[in-house]
């Protein structure tokens, strides 16, 4: 139902007597409604009955359902109609299968086994022995059983000497004694002889256990190694050593260490030809990193050495013009279209681009690591470099995803001048691995 308020009003819409409107026919203050539809239980089909014999439960889903919105919550339905969700099924009587046992076998006719036997087998109803998967094998009943006859005598058997228990040092030794029955087998003029438990046994064997002494136990032995001394020579083959002893777990000397097991006590080391840091450190007794005129193949050049306060120093490179001119770099802009080529490739960031290439990085250098001993430029130690956008790039690296045309973003490296002659005839491959953005930037 719908209801509203009617009131009697005059020609200036002031609300006046009911009585004063007695001539005019009343308007309706309510009238029938119709709402939309109320939710309804659904239930679904009925599961298979829970047995495949007998009496079982059948099972279905009940749910609340509302037209044109599907399941709704079970509290918009009215509890007192919802449907069954569970019943009774009954299907056929099961057939009863069970365990049927005979009797045990004679203990005395089978005195010399340990163990009787009996036949168990699975019957139906009518006592027709049918596969045994038609029973529960949790209450099959046990087919053997040990047999125990109590003996007619015990005898105690007394036997040798046992090993010592213990390898070395102090242990024992006891003589192994064993209790005997003797059984006696009626109608048949036969004896026969069991071990029995000592818990079985009336007669209380006599223990016989005696102390022995082996030899007396070595002690636990293991090679112990000391520090490699410095190299016999600053260049070419030379040899490090190091001492070697063995000792016990209470670090006194042994001799029981395997031979086949003693670690080098001493090695042969290459250095390569003019390492000079070794002399730098012991014969000029300098410890402090700084430039250094060492001579490599032939040639002295100066070389910034670092870490002289350790064992193994590193050699690098000054660079001359510093950090300003010498860079790696991997642009970040990206072009929006990819085929131009804007500014006739001059480098500007209000190009129509996007900044977002992950792998890009700006990183400078003033040093750069070169290993005397491999005739190599360390690229990626960044010891003396410091990255000023992005990721660290290393050195003598560049790249971009600026455009898919020739548009270069040239950058530019230096090197030492005593370097250039050098590294000219003697890494010429490493001059080949410089990349630039284009053939046109190089």
């Amino acid at each position: 139902m719908k209801f509203r308020d009617v009131h009697c009003f005059n020609s200036f819409q002031a609300k006046i007597e009911e009585g004063n409107c007695k001539h005019l026919k009343k308007p309706r203050m309510y009238k029938i409604c119709r709402a939309g539809r109320c939710p309804a239980w659904k239930a679904g089909r009925w599961e298979e009955c829970s047995v495949s014999c007998g009496v079982g439960i059948q099972q279905r889903d009940i749910y609340c359902q509302l037209k044109d919105l599907g399941q709704v919550n079970e509290a918009m339905c009215n509890r007192d109609t919802r449907p069954a969700s569970k019943r009774h099924c009954q299907l056929p009587a099961c057939v009863q299968y069970q365990w049927l046992a005979d009797e045990w076998e004679d203990c005395l006719a089978s005195y010399r086994r340990k163990e009787i036997y009996r036949k168990v087998k699975c019957v139906d109803e009518n006592q027709l022995q049918v596969d045994e998967s038609f029973c529960d094998p949790a209450t099959k009943p046990p087919s053997t059983k040990n047999c125990r006859i109590a003996p007619s005598k015990y005898v105690v058997l007394t036997g040798e000497l046992s090993q010592c228990s213990a390898s070395c040092g102090f242990g024992y030794r006891q003589r192994i004694t064993y209790c005997v029955g003797i059984h006696s087998v009626q109608n048949q003029h036969a004896h026969g002889l069991r071990s029995v438990a000592y818990r079985e046994c009336p007669v209380e064997p006599s223990p016989y256990i005696y102390k022995c002494n082996i030899k007396g136990c070595s002690q636990a032995a293991t090679w112990r190694v000391g520090k490699w001394t410095r190299c016999s020579v600053s260049c070419g083959a030379g040899v490090k050593e190091r001492t070697v002893e063995c000792v016990n777990e209470n670090g006194l000397s042994s001799d029981l260490c395997l031979p086949r097991l003693k670690p080098d006590a001493r090695k042969i080391f290459n250095v390569f030809p003019g390492y000079l840091h070794e002399n730098i450190q012991i014969k000029k007794g300098i410890r402090k990193d700084g430039e250094y005129l060492l001579s490599v193949k032939g040639r002295m050049i100066k070389i910034y050495c670092s870490g002289m306060h350790l064992e193994n120093p590193k050699e690098y490179l000054t660079l001359v013009k510093g950090e300003a001119d010498n860079f790696s770099e991997v642009y970040g802009f990206r072009l929006q279209n990819p085929y131009e080529c804007p500014f006739n490739g001059s480098r500007r960031q209000d190009c129509a681009c996007r900044n977002d290439y992950l792998a890009a990085g700006f990183t400078v250098f003033s040093k750069i690591r070169f290993d005397v001993a491999s005739m190599q430029i360390k690229t990626t130690d960044f010891l003396f470099a410091q990255t000023i956008l992005g990721r660290a790039v290393p050195f003598a690296t560049a790249g971009d995803c600026y455009s898919a045309a020739r548009c270069p973003q040239v950058f530019t490296i230096s090197y030492p001048l005593e370097m250039l002659t050098f590294l000219f005839y003697n890494l010429a491959e490493f001059f080949l691995s410089f990349l630039c953005f284009s053939p046109d930037a190089l």
